[in-house]
């Protein structure tokens, strides 16, 4: 009575064999790489004796066992980190399965004391006997449930080695292959990465650590790169703690080799991908290669792939005859616990304007990305199209930048404070800065490209203080939709560093529309219970050039530009539904095309935020009422005015 079965949870491997039998793996398969490359550089010696029409090719037989070598040895590196990573895990089940057949001999022993009560208490004809066998049952129950439990871990990290064993390709597949004449600096190889290695687990380091970190780097041969990625992959899929200078980068990466750098960007993803100083298509490049790694690492969580895909769909160009590329600005695979990514709209190693679009609360790669690049999109046609109206040969990029741990949506309050702005603003001011000096050309300033900020909502508190510590100014900033400005940290726009017009007066452009209801709650939330305030930055107080949208008819041509209905940059809302109390409309938020506000923002985006017009109010179309009257409470006209129509509001 009361048993439990413990045989799921025996026959396991043992961890210190199975480390045995992964020793030699790394040592034999470097074995054969050392051979094959020995009778390479024996057979490229021809080149120097044979002469004939032939020669090139006989000499180049051998880059294919070079090649297949170095794919053996990238797969017996796979195999043996698994064999390792199931040796650990074996380890700590063994460790627990032995506390777990602890309690369970100290539950037998509890059991055989109650059977025995209970066989004397029944003797005696207590019926309560069996009642008290119910907490005995559950216990047992619990006991056999662990079991499985543990049981399954076991089952689910062999599944694992097993699955990361049979994903190695075969050893012909394309796979990178380097030539690095043989192995007389192996003991110099080893004292790099150890130094590297050590440089990895050093937080102290600083910047002064990265830059010994890439000038070790550099001191690698392609292959040698390679081994020392796949040696370090976890680590080299984040970018440095602590950067660089980025003029200190972009000589750095200047001087490395083609096939260093394209080794660097498989080896190094993480460390390419986040660094300032290198061009964005390399990063581009790095950024991609990360994500596919992480997407394919049997390790990623269900739910973190499920962001990931959001990611590969936002990279997706748009659904236009002459959509512009997409990339990755940058990505990080883990910040407290979600992936972060900036997706780049356009080139932005060649645009002559380029912006940075931040976001609000709750923007994660899952729950938002898609539709912020949605909006970053509408954002970038509109800029497209204020070039053409102004015939000025502008190129374009705009960067969908989920690149913050933005604040969770009420009923939390971390929207109320400003501790998440404080920390993503930090971030953003070194990615504004990082672009402004990898794209630096000192020899020509006019040749700089224009860069701008356009905020959202808690974006704003973000974009605030990034703006305030950024080294280098911006054209402009545009704050939409704002949760406030913490105005004891900013006392107005001309704290903030954005370039001024020639009357003096910072670009930074504010609005918020009348129906917009989410923000004033943010606003007057954040002084609540001793916090330190925000403010909203359409006053007076923040010297902000305001800017309408509520919509209105264009009081030259009757072109109609909607109103914003909501909070939202992409309005979403059915008409009529709850859902209008808070959110935007469908075609009414922000950044939707056709309304005044993205209309307006893609001015003040590309410069042009003297060229906003004071629009005619949006008409009420008349209702017939009692007594042959006509009453104006029908709804708003939003279509483009007749000629007659547009005669008649003037005269008004």
């Amino acid at each position: 009575m009361y048993e439990i079965d413990t045989s799921v949870v025996e026959g396991w491997p043992d961890p210190a064999a199975l480390e045995e039998a992964a020793a030699p793996l790394l040592e034999h398969a470097q074995g054969v790489v050392n051979v094959v490359q020995a009778a390479a550089s024996e057979w490229s010696g021809l080149a120097d004796v044979y002469r004939a029409p032939e020669a090139a090719e006989l000499v180049a037989a051998f880059g294919k066992p070079v090649q297949v070598s170095e794919a053996l040895r990238t797969g017996v590196v796979v195999v043996y980190r698994a064999l390792l990573g199931y040796a650990d895990t074996v380890r700590d089940l063994n460790r627990r399965r032995g506390l777990l057949l602890d309690e369970i001999e100290a539950f037998y022993r509890e059991r055989d004391t109650y059977l025995e009560r209970m066989a004397l208490m029944e003797g005696m004809g207590d019926e309560s006997a069996s009642m008290s066998g119910t907490a005995v049952a559950y216990e047992a129950d619990d006991l056999q449930r662990r079991v499985r439990s543990l049981a399954a871990e076991h089952e689910q990290a062999e599944n694992d080695c097993a699955r990361r064993i049979n994903s190695v390709p075969p050893a012909d597949g394309p796979v990178p292959a380097y030539y690095d004449a043989g192995t007389a600096t192996d003991l110099a190889v080893d004292r790099t990465r150890s130094r590297l290695q050590y440089l990895e687990s050093t937080a102290e380091a600083g910047a002064a650590g990265s830059l010994e970190m890439l000038a070790l780097l550099k001191s690698l041969t392609p292959g040698q790169l390679l081994d020392y990625g796949m040696a370090e992959a976890d680590f080299l899929r984040s970018g440095l703690a602590s950067p660089p200078p980025v003029d200190q980068v972009r000589d750095w990466w200047a001087g490395l080799s083609p096939e260093q750098q394209a080794a660097l960007m498989v080896a190094a993803p993480g460390v390419i991908g986040n660094l300032n100083g290198i061009p964005y298509k390399a990063r581009a490049k790095a950024n991609r290669i990360n994500l596919d790694a992480v997407f394919k690492d049997p390790r990623t969580r269900a739910e973190d792939k499920a962001a990931l895909q959001v990611i590969y769909k936002a990279l997706k160009p748009a659904d236009k005859l002459l959509a512009p590329p997409r990339s990755i600005v940058s990505f990080t695979p883990d910040e407290n616990g979600k992936p972060l990514v900036a997706v780049a709209i356009g080139d932005l190693d060649t645009a002559t304007n380029v912006t940075w679009n931040v976001p609000g609360m709750k923007t994660t790669v899952a729950d938002g990305l898609e539709s912020w690049t949605k909006s970053a999109q509408d954002l970038y046609d509109g800029q497209v199209f204020a070039d053409l109206i102004s015939k000025d040969k502008e190129s374009n990029s705009v960067v969908s930048w989920v690149g913050y741990d933005s604040p969770e949506e009420p009923p939390s309050g971390e929207v109320l404070s400003t501790e998440l702005a404080k920390a993503g603003g930090a971030k953003l001011a070194a990615a504004l800065d990082g672009f402004t000096e990898t794209r630096a050309t000192p020899e020509d300033d006019a040749g700089r490209p224009r860069l701008n900020v356009v905020a959202h909502s808690y974006g704003t508190t973000t974009a605030s203080y990034a703006l305030k510590a950024t080294r280098h100014e911006v054209a402009t900033a545009t704050f939409f939709g704002s949760a406030g400005i913490e105005w004891r940290e900013i006392g107005s726009a001309a704290d903030l560093h954005v370039a001024k017009d020639p009357a003096g007066k910072p670009e930074v452009y504010v609005t918020a529309a009348s129906e917009d209801r989410v923000a004033p709650l943010g606003i007057l939330g954040s002084g609540l219970r001793g916090r330190e305030g925000r403010w909203d930055p359409t006053g007076d107080w923040f010297g902000g050039k305001n800017f309408s949208s509520g919509g209105g008819y264009d009081p030259d041509t009757g072109t109609v530009y909607t109103r914003t209905t909501g909070h939202d940059a992409k309005g979403w809302a059915a008409d009529g539904s709850g859902d209008t109390v808070f959110a935007a409309t469908s075609d009414h938020g922000y950044l939707d095309p056709r309304t005044e506000s993205a209309h307006n923002i893609a001015l003040t985006s590309t410069g042009r935020g003297h060229l906003i017009k004071e629009l005619i109010p949006l008409r009420h179309e008349a209702r017939p009422g009692y007594g042959g009257m006509d009453y104006p409470t029908g709804p708003l006209i939003e279509r483009d005015l007749t000629p007659e129509e547009l005669t008649e509001e003037r005269s008004k």
